[in-house]
């Protein structure tokens, strides 16, 4: 498993957190499942982290810290975070390697 965070999300990500005043360059990558697909969808969450749990998987990529938790590392396999500005679409992708398909919506990894 990698995490790779592309400069321009890396960027982005720096702009957020220098907008809400947050030090540091720490983060927590995690899947949670959805309804979509009755269930079987997945959504990715990038978010500031306060801590580093003791289980946490942890790894770096472009100046940055992201901790993942072990339910979520489970589902990653090669993983490129980027940011993408425009229509149809703006904000953060992710390609993960361990997808078999999206959901119908477009939005949702599919893993089963």
């Amino acid at each position: 498993m990698k995490i790779d965070i592309t400069d321009t999300a890396r960027a982005k990500v720096e702009e957020f957190l220098s907008a809400e005043g947050v030090d540091g360059r720490r983060l927590r990558f995690a899947i949670a499942r959805t309804r979509c697909m009755g269930g079987r969808g997945h959504a990715y969450s990038l978010q500031v982290a306060k801590e580093r749990y003791a289980d946490d998987v942890a790894l770096s990529s472009n100046g940055l810290s992201i901790f993942v938790d072990p339910a979520s590392a489970r589902l990653l396999g090669d993983v490129e975070v980027s940011y993408a500005e425009g229509f149809p679409e703006s904000g953060f992708q992710v390609a993960n390697s361990r997808s078999v398909g999206k959901c119908p919506c477009g939005h949702h990894d599919l893993f089963d």
